[in-house]
């Protein structure tokens, strides 16, 4: 995850990053946590009680929004940038990243809903350490999202579904399917953002963050495809940050929960792997296993979802409370040598994927988050922004990209 875009590497593959000899996968914070009681929610919409979700490229003939709490129901034209919303980023992703502006390999989330939609969408491009000739994965949208409310006074909730089952061709290769609720920052020309880096209430100092909470559910069916002999599926939240002075970025994606088949029986992911490093990105992005690191509660699983047809109601599941503590997660990467420490000095919020459904294989997940918020453990100090703002004025020829 590149500031919350799927991709793949067209040259290098992923690789697993060792554990120390003798080391568990108990994190060890080399500060004294800061008592869940004292944390604050912070953010442009600390507890997801704002509606706005669009596009990341306003002009793509793929664009999407879904904006009830915006100015006339709209996000785009009507919510200026910078002013915050979440950002949905979908799309399937194959070797040569078409997804963008041009819209190719993508399409519309809720397309699938009208009868009439292409079923014969290109969804993945063959990837070329495949056989030659190896066709192209084609069939019907697979994305779909929705808001929720929960009553009078309930805070809403975003409801995402990664639906392959249909698709005909078993999907191989790199190439993933995924859908993701993100916020971004206004990086350059042509794109929609809703993050401010001069505004510490929406991108936060590094020092200050200590984690995230939020409601969550899922579940997933997988199809009687035996043929599908590796399927895998992630639900992730991701936290990265931006360096002003030495331009780059670190961040770090954790597995809320994950399922995988591989040849028939089932697997986990990896505990820890990195994404190849993008040097025009200067971007670090580490992928750890909440579970394997315990730091999401042991029993934060799918449910796997047996009707014939796919039909358990999501609505029936019970939401369970998720702490992720993302400050720790990094000292731990910092004390290995994965993270530079330098970066942290003045490193801002750069963006965040609040929450990310990725899969591989013939298979239909959903996902349901609510009650999110960003926590911070140090308040605004003037000594904090003054020493921002240094950082900052070090750095005049400050360019932010990323990826879309």
């Amino acid at each position: 995850m590149l500031f919350g875009l799927s991709t793949v590497s067209p040259v290098v593959q992923n690789s697993l990053i060792p554990l120390s000899s003798g080391q568990i996968p108990v994190l060890h914070s080399q500060q004294t946590p800061t008592p869940p009681s004292a944390l604050i929610p912070w953010g442009w919409d600390a507890g997801l009680k704002i509606r706005r979700v669009a596009g990341y490229y306003p002009h793509s003939p793929v664009y999407f929004e879904r904006c009830p709490d915006g100015i006339g129901g709209k996000c785009y034209d009507a919510i200026a940038n910078r002013a915050g919303f979440y950002t949905l980023a979908y799309g399937s992703f194959s070797h040569q990243e078409k997804v963008g502006p041009t819209g190719k390999l993508s399409c519309i989330p809720n397309e699938a809903e009208n009868p009439n939609a292409p079923t014969n969408r290109i969804l993945m491009e063959a990837n070329p350490s495949e056989p030659v000739g190896t066709p192209p994965v084609q069939g019907r949208c697979p994305y779909f999202f929705y808001w929720r409310n929960h009553g009078v006074g309930g805070s809403p909730s975003a409801y995402l579904i990664n639906d392959s089952l249909s698709l005909s061709q078993i999907p191989a290769g790199y190439g993933s399917f995924y859908i993701g609720l993100q916020e971004n920052l206004k990086t350059y020309r042509g794109t929609y953002g809703g993050l401010d880096h001069r505004n510490r209430a929406t991108t936060p100092l590094y020092e200050w963050v200590d984690g995230v909470r939020l409601k969550l559910r899922a579940k997933v069916c997988f199809g009687d495809k035996s043929s599908d002999l590796y399927r895998k599926i992630r639900v992730h939240t991701d936290m990265t940050f931006y360096n002003l002075q030495h331009h780059q970025g670190f961040g770090v994606s954790v597995n809320l929960m994950d399922y995988g088949v591989h040849e028939g029986k089932p697997s986990t992911l990896p505990e820890l792997l990195r994404e190849p490093k993008v040097l025009e990105y200067s971007l670090a992005q580490l992928h750890v296993s909440g579970e394997l690191w315990n730091v999401t509660p042991k029993d934060l699983k799918f449910t796997v979802d047996r009707s014939s047809d796919c039909n358990l109601p999501l609505e029936n599941l019970p939401f369970q409370d998720v702490y992720v503590p993302f400050k720790t997660i990094f000292e731990r990467l910092i004390a290995e040598g994965k993270i530079d420490p330098r970066l942290t000095k003045g490193a801002i919020l750069s963006s965040t994927i609040v929450v990310g459904l990725e899969q591989w294989g013939r298979n239909r997940a959903e996902v349901e988050i609510s009650d999110r918020s960003l926590m911070i453990a140090l308040p605004p100090t003037a000594s904090n922004e003054n020493s921002f703002r240094e950082d900052a004025a070090k750095s005049p020829r400050f360019r932010l990209k990323s990826r879309g």
